[in-house]
């Protein structure tokens, strides 16, 4: 499944960008919406994750923000590996009463660490209590690559991505290898993180390789 994310600002752009896209992330600590616009979009289409990143709101305006989009229906809702605890600990519960599923996500924009590093960011996330460990970090060689790759097959829900030009394959490598979605950009030039692929060049990626 392809995961459009989106950053567009104001309700009626966000709910353009969902039209058509058989699973959406919208990025809500750029959306400028509000709590009941919020809601509003999230019962808009049924498989929506939920994730509003650190900037400059606090962390009691984001947990208003993500338990809206939970009320609204979300699907996901994506919290940081490095969240205090209170904070990710409040929002988890949160979620899973009202049947929301959890993402915990760890990126790093400079580099890949090594395999026990890996592996030690997971563990983490699974007891955060994630449903879904999102590992996003820079590829700067093939072997950064393998690293990633090598985390699928281990019987745990995993999304392990590769940033930079060197990452793409493992964007188009992710649904073969058992996650469940990978995200795409709605629109080129809009792309939420380094080397993520659009839309429609990974459908035709993936029809075609």
């Amino acid at each position: 499944m392809l995961c459009r994310s989106i950053t567009a600002k104001g309700f009626e752009n966000i709910k353009e960008g969902i039209q058509g896209a058989e699973m959406a992330e919208i990025r809500l600590e750029k959306s400028s919406l509000t709590i009941s616009q919020i809601k509003e979009l999230f019962a808009y289409q049924p498989n929506l994750v939920a994730t509003c990143r650190p900037n400059e709101l606090n962390n009691i305006q984001r947990k208003e923000i993500l338990k809206a989009a939970i009320d609204g229906g979300a699907k996901w809702i994506d919290l940081e590996i490095e969240s205090e605890t209170d904070y990710c600990s409040e929002l988890v519960t949160y979620a899973k009463n009202k049947g929301c599923k959890v993402i915990i996500s760890y990126h790093n924009y400079d580099l890949t660490p090594d395999s026990n590093t890996l592996a030690k960011i997971i563990a983490k996330a699974f007891e955060k209590q994630a449903d879904l460990v999102k590992i996003a970090t820079q590829v700067n060689s093939i072997s950064d690559n393998v690293l990633l790759l090598n985390l699928y097959g281990q019987n745990t829900p995993i999304l392990a991505i590769g940033m930079g030009e060197l990452g793409k394959i493992t964007r188009l490598a992710a649904l073969k290898l058992g996650a469940p979605f990978t995200f795409v950009s709605w629109e080129n030039g809009k792309e939420t993180a380094p080397g993520q692929i659009q839309e429609e060049d990974m459908k035709y990626l993936l029809k075609y390789l």
